[in-house]
């Protein structure tokens, strides 16, 4: 490569940064709606008889449908406090005070119970929506009915392969700017935590320890919470359509991990749909979660808030809409998944130390990125089992239609403080474009990630470089690289680089590691080429630099090549007109390929993280050989 062209670079101080830019070169603002965004289904009209607000009366007496144990749900008494009026959805809140009952022994609310339908004079008035922690645990609003009919009135947005249910584990997720809004994204988040328990349902997690749970947590930046039952049960599927007053759970991840929030079903209509929760989930607006009928174990109390411990058993449809009045679905419908595998090594307790976690993730490009994130994060730590220093090796390979025979990336990992967050870095970001990219859809999609694990710090650090032969022009040079492994003996690798016909001067030889000063996509960053089709997204991220690579570089001068002729200023002179650099030209894979046949780059793969960089000063006599 000229040193010209070298100098203009930019250099990476994170490896991610290749994968961010990447994705901004695609142009991902311009991502269109996803296919099948179809019609609304119509008007929710419930099976049961409905009474609106203005029919309520301070006193009045009702009860209200939950499940207290198992899947059966109760009657639980209470009565009519008022009518609050809101400026913003639900518009007209019902507060209401539960009544003692000998099957409620936490004597109130609690989490889990959002969405149980209310009645008053056998007449669904709506469902319990919104509590407060610290308080009267008695005491909740209810959303009105009619205002959860219209979470119904935007189209849904289907998508997937129709008629073949997803059944995943069943039978058969920098700047000063960014920085700010994630803290304001927290202080928000644990604001509404302390004053209202269902406005956010609290997300529970199990298949995960409590340390892993956090990390997830930290990811999807919301409230999550283990629960004291393992995941990975097989979740039966069954075309039974759900009941007012039955569990219902709504998942983002299933199958060996599980997350999911319970409420109640609220109401069902004849063409089986359904309504629940009586607030909003995520409030991501037409969407397609999973919807599995559940099992209460029992109600815990607690003075923060009394919750159920609930497990989804049984895929049962579809929430289709996230409104700010409750979410919505289909009973019966049912969407493919992103598949996730994790094949976990670890090197230094054997061959036989093998573990596979599979679960899946909801079929959201942008949510599906940040829980895979977070849920193989989380997987890592526990399979991992410690903090701290060691060496990872990274086989990602994603699978999908279109994709045939599949795309594989290898990448070794070195950190001095925490392997399990660097070894998923540079993964993630790979998801997250793939389930991103702008040119077509590659949907079922599945990604597995095969990780060893050793604390042994695998690192070949740089330690000499020797350059013998004559530098002329058409020339030869033999390099010799030594690299030291840690705490042992030194290894000597050898190269022959090619001194390119019309360098002349001082040349430059590089050798570095293949995370060190990594070569960028030049003509992309600088704007003089764009990336246009998948099938070039694959060949470029395939000719990102990789951490176990020892990569050998001649950077030479040409001379003055800007031509000594182009347009005539105001002052009638002729100013020389300049010129692209090859590399402004081509494409970082086109760069490679080129420069690895002429013999200017060389590059060696091993196991090892190669770190470092060394330059040496060739003086090229100007003579052709």
């Amino acid at each position: 490569m000229d040193r010209r062209g070298r100098n203009r670079l930019r250099r990476f101080a994170e490896r991610p940064r290749f994968w961010v830019l990447l994705l901004l070169a695609l142009g991902l603002w311009s991502v269109s709606a996803p296919a099948g965004a179809g019609a609304g289904a119509g008007v929710f009209t419930p099976e049961q008889p409905v009474l609106p607000p203005a029919g309520l009366r301070p006193g009045a007496k009702g009860h209200l449908l939950t499940v207290l144990k198992g899947t059966k749900p109760v009657k639980l008494p209470l009565e009519i406090v008022s009518v609050v009026p809101g400026k913003e959805q639900p518009k007209n809140s019902i507060l209401i005070r539960m009544l003692p009952s000998p099957e409620n022994r936490t004597g109130g609310l609690a989490q889990g119970m959002s969405g149980s339908p209310v009645f008053v004079g056998g007449k669904l008035v709506g469902a319990v929506g919104v509590g407060w922690n610290f308080s009267d645990h008695t005491m909740a609003l209810v959303t009105p009915i009619g205002e959860m009919c219209a979470v119904f009135s935007r189209p849904d947005r289907q998508i997937g392969l129709k008629g073949l249910p997803d059944t995943g584990g069943a039978q058969e997720k920098n700047t000063k700017e960014k920085d700010a809004q994630e803290r304001n994204a927290k202080e928000k988040n644990a604001k509404e935590k302390s004053t209202a328990l269902f406005r956010s349902s609290p997300l529970m997690v199990g298949g995960l320890s409590g340390g892993a749970v956090s990390r997830l947590a930290e990811v999807l930046d919301v409230p999550l919470e283990a629960v004291p039952y393992g995941a990975g049960g097989d979740l039966l599927v069954e075309d039974v359509p759900f009941a007012p007053g039955e569990a219902v759970s709504v998942l983002l991840a299933w199958g060996d991990v599980e997350m999911a929030a319970t409420g109640t079903v609220t109401a069902t209509s004849r063409d089986g749909r359904f309504l629940a929760f009586g607030h909003s989930f995520l409030e991501r607006g037409a969407v397609n979660f999973p919807a599995a009928r559940a099992y209460v174990h029992d109600v815990v109390g607690s003075r923060l808030f009394p919750f159920k411990v609930a497990s989804p058993v049984a895929l049962t449809g579809t929430v289709t809409q996230d409104r700010a009045a409750g979410i919505g679905g289909r009973g019966g419908y049912f969407t493919p998944s992103i598949a996730a595998t994790l094949v976990f090594r670890d090197a230094d307790a054997g061959r036989d130390a093998r573990a596979v976690k599979n679960f899946r993730v909801v079929p959201d490009a942008f949510l599906g990125a940040k829980l895979l994130e977070g849920v193989y994060g989380g997987l890592l730590d526990d399979q991992w089992g410690r903090k701290g220093q060691g060496t990872a090796t990274v086989t990602l390979r994603v699978e999908g239609r279109g994709l045939l025979p599949g795309w594989t990336r290898t990448n070794v990992f070195f950190s001095d403080s925490e392997i399990g967050g660097e070894a998923l870095r540079e993964s993630s970001s790979i998801m997250e474009m793939f389930l991103l990219q702008p040119f077509r859809e590659v949907f079922p999609i599945g990604f597995r990630l095969d990780v060893s694990m050793t604390q042994e710090p695998r690192v070949l650090a740089i330690e000499d470089v020797v350059v013998s032969s004559d530098a002329r022009p058409g020339g030869t040079l033999d390099v010799e690289v030594t690299l030291r492994p840690w705490r042992r003996g030194p290894v000597k690798k050898h190269f022959e680089v090619v001194v390119p016909k019309e360098a002349e001067g001082t040349c430059e030889l590089v050798v570095r590691g293949g995370g060190t000063n990594s070569l960028s996509q030049l003509a992309v960053d600088g704007g003089w080429k764009s990336i246009d089709s998948f099938e070039r997204l694959l060949t470029e991220m395939d000719a990102a630099d990789a951490n176990n690579e020892l990569i050998v570089e001649l950077l030479w001068q040409a001379g003055d090549r800007t031509p000594q002729s182009g347009k005539k200023g105001k002052d009638g002179k002729t100013r020389p007109t300049p010129t692209l650099l090859p590399e402004e030209k081509e494409f970082l894979s086109e760069t490679k390929t080129r420069r690895i046949k002429e013999g200017t780059l060389r590059i060696s793969r091993s196991d090892h993280v190669v770190e470092g960089l060394m330059r040496r000063l060739i003086d090229v006599d100007g003579t052709e050989q």
